[in-house]
């Protein structure tokens, strides 16, 4: 856990008194506050991004794929997230240049 808390999420008040933040639909700050409990559970100190299919965050969120993808292009627009691809390398002894085909979303929490 990245802030050895396990009862309380930290929640920048950005969210809700400052523009363009404030003006963010319901899902996209949904989005974000899920994202901000991902960044609690799954990483730590020498890490500060974490990876999650559409199909896992839509579920994490419990909303649709659809919802999801119109409320992380909102979030995009936002300097509160930082959202990137990776792909993950086939096997140890492969070499660099034999990359999975499949991209995964990256998510890197800004403020």
């Amino acid at each position: 856990m990245k802030y050895n808390n396990t009862y309380y999420l930290q929640l920048s008040r950005l969210l809700f008194n400052e523009e363009p933040y404030k003006s963010l639909s319901i899902n996209a700050k949904w989005l974000y506050v899920t994202l901000k409990e991902l960044e609690q559970r799954y990483t730590n100190g020498d890490t500060n991004w974490l990876y999650r299919t559409n199909e896992e965050l839509a579920a994490d969120m419990g909303v649709s794929v659809r919802t999801l993808i119109r409320a992380k292009a909102e979030l995009a627009e936002t300097d509160l997230v930082k959202l990137g691809v990776m792909h993950w390398v086939a096997n140890k002894g492969m070499p660099e240049e034999k990359r999975s085909e499949k991209h995964i979303k990256t998510y890197t929490i800004l403020k």
